[in-house]
């Protein structure tokens, strides 16, 4: 058996607690998180995209994933319908409404309770409130203050 000098074993003691140190600081030492951190992360998780059922017409819903923005800020209810009626006449398309939304055609058709190939604004707004309600959501009128007014 061989034995290791005393000062020989202090060394080395030295030279693990120096790495031992050294560790301390790397990527597996623990560091405090900054409070809030999950409330942040919280706030967001109850929000949504328009288009998503929290807000007016889904119409716009391919924009509003363009061009990210809250509810409310003309992404949605009755300044999505007017943005997506391209030609003015106070009715969506078929082709209007996928020219923005291209994967919603079985929306169109639930929405197009009428069955002419046109979206109106009473139909839109039928639609839309339906998705609030049955969500358990107050439907915010001040998104939908002309369509909320639209005769069938």
């Amino acid at each position: 058996m061989s034995r290791i000098p005393n000062k020989t074993r202090i060394g080395l003691a030295a030279v693990a607690l120096a790495g031992a140190m050294s560790l301390a600081s790397t990527a597996f030492a623990m560091e405090t998180l900054p409070q809030g951190y999950q409330l942040a992360s919280a706030e967001k998780a109850g929000e949504g995209k328009c288009g998503e059922g929290k807000c007016g017409s889904s119409d716009a819903s391919a924009k509003a994933t363009q061009a990210e923005g809250k509810c409310g800020e003309g992404k949605c209810g009755d300044a999505s319908f007017a943005r997506t009626d391209t030609d003015d006449d106070g009715r969506v398309a078929l082709k209007e409404f996928l020219a923005v939304a291209p994967t919603k055609s079985e929306e169109f058709k639930a929405m197009d309770t009428n069955n002419d190939g046109y979206l109106s604004e009473a139909e839109t707004y039928t639609y839309r409130s339906n998705q609030y309600t049955s969500n358990g959501k107050k439907v915010p009128t001040e998104l939908f203050t002309r369509m909320s007014q639209a005769k069938g």
